[in-house]
């Protein structure tokens, strides 16, 4: 739902006197927002009241994603169904670029039908067999705020073809166009959008890149590609704007390493020997060494320190891992073995917080 929908239902809920709830497929609630999840029935269905741990349910048409929720008291059921009837003149007053982008954004969650799938492509002229790549815009700041009395083209260039789908306010999926001249060069459409988006909104933004695929459907698997690139490149390369799936093999095969058998590995490195070693100073001089390809005059020039100094500092490393990192076998190794580090001192965070 867009922005203006989603405020719209809120002020209408605001005029009830019967608290109602509108709840996302996990049965988050969204409209009030606030922290409590419903847990939702097993027989939801569209246009069916169900009952349960007393609550009324109700699944809006249309949007299977999105549920009603509220008391379940006599007056409950007619009080549900006026909210539907009225979100669907809020859906007709939204016009066809609301219904094209709720179809969107159910297309690439995977929750529309083949026969869905073919009347989205028949009523709205989108070709189901055509090369298309995801690119999903993940912004620091909510960005519909900015776009209210403009449309997306204002602020990002498009091309002939590509999709716009605003997953929520902090993420814009493009569902880009392909063709043969245009398929190698999206990394680089990336940074002209991120330096549009800085120009026209001011906000700052990463981007993931997904495979490229040749049919509607699979702009869902190209959707999560992208979703997945930034999650996992957020954690490796935290400095870097745009990240495309593809590149991120390594990285990818880190994150499914089992804990277990990484801890193995990871101090055989990262140890009690080499602790004080590997401060924040060089494992940022190795990092740089490794992204100028083991080049030790550039790596210099970039850390800003005398080309013998970073010899020095590698000396250091070899003497006391046994790695030389100047031979691309030790680098492997010292690479692989630094991001299970990362991996696991992030999963540890994580753990931490939920205590």
């Amino acid at each position: 739902m867009s922005s203006k929908m989603m405020q719209k239902i809120a002020d209408l809920f605001k005029s009830l006197r019967q608290p109602v709830f509108l709840l996302d497929k996990t049965g988050r609630c969204l409209i009030p927002q606030q922290p409590d999840t419903f847990l939702l029935p097993e027989s939801l269905k569209e246009n069916v009241l169900v009952s349960k741990s007393g609550y009324l349910f109700y699944t809006l048409p249309g949007f299977m994603t999105h549920t009603l929720a509220t008391k379940d008291r006599p007056e409950a059921g007619d009080i549900l169904l006026l909210c539907v009837k009225l979100i669907a003149t809020f859906q007709q007053e939204e016009g066809i670029t609301g219904e094209v982008t709720n179809a969107l954004k159910r297309l690439v969650n995977r929750e529309l039908s083949e026969l869905e799938m073919d009347a989205l492509a028949n009523e709205h002229g989108i070709p189901f067999h055509h090369a298309r790549c995801a690119l999903l815009i993940r912004f620091q700041r909510p960005y519909q705020q900015f776009t209210q009395d403009s449309t997306l083209s204002d602020f990002i260039p498009q091309s002939p073809g590509d999709l716009a789908v605003p997953i929520d306010n902090y993420n814009l999926l493009l569902l880009c166009s392909l063709t043969e001249t245009n398929r190698e060069d999206m990394g680089e459409y990336a940074l002209a959008l991120l330096d549009s988006i800085q120009m026209e909104l001011g906000l700052q933004a990463h981007i993931g890149i997904g495979e490229s695929v040749s049919n509607l459907t699979d702009t869902a698997l190209s959707f999560h590609q992208a979703w997945q690139a930034i999650q996992i490149g957020s954690v490796f390369c935290p400095e870097v704007l745009v990240y495309d799936y593809k590149s991120l093999l390594l990285e990818r095969f880190v994150m499914d390493c089992l804990p277990q058998q990484s801890r193995q590995y990871i101090d055989l490195l990262f140890n009690r020997k080499t602790a004080k070693l590997f401060n924040e100073e060089m494992l940022e001089t190795v990092r740089v060494f490794f992204k100028n390809d083991l080049n030790l005059t550039d790596a210099a020039r970039e850390l800003y320190i005398h080309r013998n100094t970073l010899v020095y500092r590698l000396d250091k490393i070899q003497k006391v891992s046994g790695l030389d990192l100047r031979h691309f076998r030790d680098a492997m190794l010292f690479k692989l073995f630094n991001d299970l580090r990362i991996r696991e001192t992030i999963s540890g965070s994580k753990e931490s917080s939920k205590h």
